[in-house]
């Protein structure tokens, strides 16, 4: 993404075109993630991470998982379970947060 491109939009789009969320709907919370110059060895720059989380049914899901065997639906356990598997840091807590509703509405800062 360039510099002056909406997040969000990016989302939708990709969410419309890769796999068929005709209208996604946006869970109140996202994760937001900022590097540093020289945190990120990969690109050697700033990068911004934005994590949404969008509530599908279940004819959804069950269609991106036909797409591909690297989609499937987890449990709450099972993220738990695989939460060093997962990048960046605090998405497990983004996600428990918001199924079991303890997390306030808005940005929640990643590591």
């Amino acid at each position: 993404m360039t510099s002056d491109t909406s997040f969000l939009e990016s989302a939708t789009r990709f969410l419309q075109e890769r796999f068929e969320v005709a209208a996604p709907r946006y869970g109140s919370v996202y994760g937001i993630r900022q590097s540093r110059i020289g945190e990120d060895w990969e690109f050697d720059r700033a990068t911004a991470t934005r994590v949404f989380i969008v509530r599908i049914s279940d004819g959804e899901g069950s269609a991106i998982e036909k797409q591909s065997v690297t989609h499937a639906r987890w449990s709450i356990e099972e993220l738990r379970r695989r939460r060093r598997e997962i990048f960046p840091e605090g998405i497990v807590l983004l996600v428990t947060g918001y199924v079991e509703g303890w997390i306030p509405d808005g940005p929640i800062t990643l590591h």
